[in-house]
């Protein structure tokens, strides 16, 4: 393939990538706004319930209570899956831009020998309840973050790996394969 074409074939991709993003970030936008739209429904339901329940409690006549608010919480019902249902299709199409990003970059390290790895720490693996800084990485390898349990950490020379712990790892390919086998060994 001559340069011509390469240059050609990247532009190419990069109209194509551009392109998904762009209708990617539209549709989260779009499902971000519909969401406020649902949260501002939720909130008008909440202040007519509220006034409902004075006007009741002013007149003395808290027994029409349920009779009079039964509409509006099934509305509240309804509303709150809706909100349920948007926010799993925010976080699902997060996800999906996310993998993207991560393959992306993955793509860029791989063509200059490099790669980027997730590996959980075995509770067998040497490295398991030691600081980051007691542990001799080789200089082409890079910690990035460590998730722990729901916490995600921005790693320093104090930070201490334990077992469970889902760390990042870039680098150059062979100097990341061979942390991510002390990592996992048993």
């Amino acid at each position: 393939m001559s340069l011509w074409e390469k240059i050609k074939a990247g532009l190419e991709e990069g109209l194509e990538t551009i392109s998904e993003k762009t209708v990617e970030m539209s549709q989260l936008v779009r499902l971000k706004w519909e969401r406020r739209g649902i949260e501002k429904e939720i909130n008008q339901e909440l202040i007519g319930l509220g006034k409902i329940v004075f006007q009741l409690h002013v007149t003395e006549k808290q027994g029409r209570l349920q009779e009079e608010t039964k509409t509006h919480f099934e509305k509240l019902g309804t509303l709150e899956k809706q909100l349920e249902e948007k926010e799993g299709e925010i976080e699902d199409l997060t996800d999906k831009i996310d993998r993207k990003q991560v393959k992306g970059l993955k793509k860029d390290l791989e063509m200059g020998d490099g790669t980027i790895e997730q590996i959980i720490v075995d509770e067998q693996s040497p490295l398991s309840s030691k600081k980051l800084m007691e542990i001799k990485f080789p200089k082409a390898v890079l910690v990035g973050t460590i998730v722990r349990e729901e916490q995600v950490i921005i790693p320093d020379g104090k930070t201490v790996l334990q077992k469970g712990d889902k760390v990042t790892l870039l680098g150059k390919k062979e100097d990341v394969e061979a942390v991510v086998h002390q990592l996992s060994r048993s």
